[in-house]
């Protein structure tokens, strides 16, 4: 007989006499001791099983713990870069109303083209972080992501086209920061 025999036939063997250890407990008890042996054999089962149901939810809650502070770490993150963004927005637009006013004008402008460089340098650093510009021309009129505040005629559009930004719109991942404010398309209705 082989080594991998000789295991097999002891592992029936122990499973035999698993199945009726399980099955003697199961017998009426044949006298008192048998009782007392009986009871406290079935009691030893009931708590052995709940103590492992203990231990599983036990496991099952401190996972749900490490998902739910990952999930909440993660959430705290983009709140902060939320809250930092729509700080930093105002001092973004103003940089850019005093860059184009500067380029108007023909003094200093090697102070501009520095400037300009510095601008897309930060606009750089800011999209590294998940920021994202939105700024439409001449696409569908999205509600969600643009804020009409005027209409203007214009051939060759169609009704409800975003013809010009007038503030450029941002957004970080998923979350709106601000919508573009957008001039749309509104042809006159010849009679």
């Amino acid at each position: 007989m082989s080594d991998t025999e000789e295991k097999n036939n002891l592992n029936e063997n122990e499973n035999l006499n698993e199945k009726k250890v399980v099955e003697d407990t199961n017998e009426p008890p044949k006298n008192s001791e048998d009782n007392d042996l009986h009871t406290k054999l079935q009691n030893a089962y009931e708590k052995h099983e709940s103590v492992q149901n203990k231990y599983l939810r036990a496991l099952a809650d401190i996972e749900n713990i490490r998902k739910r502070s990952i999930r909440e770490r993660e959430e705290s993150v983009v709140r902060t870069r939320v809250q930092l963004f729509t700080d930093l927005l105002p001092i973004l637009d103003a940089f850019n109303l005093g860059l184009k006013e500067a380029e108007k004008t023909e003094n200093g402008k090697e102070v501009v083209q520095g400037f300009v460089m510095a601008m897309n340098q930060f606009e750089g650093a800011m999209k590294e972080n998940g920021l994202n510009i939105i700024e439409p021309s001449v696409e569908s009129f999205d509600p969600s992501l643009h804020e009409a505040i005027g209409y203007e005629a214009s051939e060759g559009n169609e009704d409800g086209i975003v013809l010009k930004t007038i503030r450029t719109g941002y957004k970080l991942k998923n979350n709106l920061l601000r919508p573009a404010s957008v001039i749309l398309v509104k042809n006159q209705v010849s009679e």
